[in-house]
């Protein structure tokens, strides 16, 4: 597949009318302050991409999100209602899905048990899964295969994959390309606008800076914690030097 190229009419989302809104967060690990008033917008079907060094705060806000952390300050809503504060199991039932940094497979499972363990019913989860390998049809020829068998690529296509079998309205990527080659960066990363097309929308936490804007609408630019800016992925590429002059590359 192709990739398509950011749209050229794409506009940050006010404030309320995204379907994912975080709105001032504050939040910390003891007495350290990871995230320092922190806001944020994604809309519906979109690809968003939230880029950063190691330790700016990227896996910070994807916690705080799925309530694995606890916002100091602020607050995170959600199709127009409150999220922050709710349990960590309440987000699937919502319609968000969650592809955390680490490629957490099962390796004892195939790849068709790893998709189909994330479904809730067995026989419209193997409808699900055909799907799932027509975004990824690498995953469609390792099918029986054990997760432990899979390539790095491979995996985290999986876990990508197993991510979006409750036909998620919001899906969470937090650093797919870790530890990946280029070629594989480039296979995985690619399939963020295969899955925006279908109407799911896409928060993509990457360090890859070009890859992540090349397959975004807008970007958000995280350092030490605090947002120090947001445009267009292309208004970003035009512009040039983002990694030196914001990411200390």
């Amino acid at each position: 597949m192709t990739l398509a190229t950011p749209r050229a009419n794409s506009i940050p989302a006010t404030a309320g009318r995204g379907l994912l809104e975080v709105h001032h967060v504050s939040a910390r690990y003891g007495l350290i302050e990871a995230l320092h008033s922190f806001s944020l917008s994604v809309g519906e079907a979109e690809a968003v991409a939230l880029i950063g060094a190691n330790g700016a705060g990227k896996s910070t806000l994807m916690k705080c999100i799925m309530g694995l952390l606890a916002c100091s300050e602020g607050r995170i809503d959600f199709d127009g209602q409150r999220l922050s504060g709710e349990p960590v199991l309440s987000r699937p039932h919502r319609g968000i899905g969650y592809s955390p940094e680490g490629r957490r497979v099962f390796p004892g499972l195939t790849v068709d048990e790893n998709l189909l363990v994330a479904s809730l019913d067995r026989d419209r989860g193997r409808a699900r899964i055909k799907e799932i390998y027509q975004i990824f049809p690498a995953l469609q020829e390792k099918a029986s295969a054990m997760g432990w068998a899979l390539s790095g690529g491979q995996q985290q296509m999986l876990a990508i994959g197993r991510a979006l079998m409750l036909r998620p309205r919001l899906l969470l990527l937090d650093e797919p390309s870790l530890g990946l080659s280029p070629i594989l960066t480039n296979e995985v990363l690619d399939r963020v606008r295969d899955i925006t097309r279908g109407g799911t929308s896409v928060l993509l936490a990457e360090q890859n800076v070009h890859k992540a804007l090349a397959v975004s609408d807008r970007a958000y630019v995280i350092k030490l914690g605090r947002l120090v800016r947001t445009a267009p992925s292309e208004t970003l590429v035009a512009e040039g030097g983002l990694a030196s002059a914001f990411l200390g590359a």
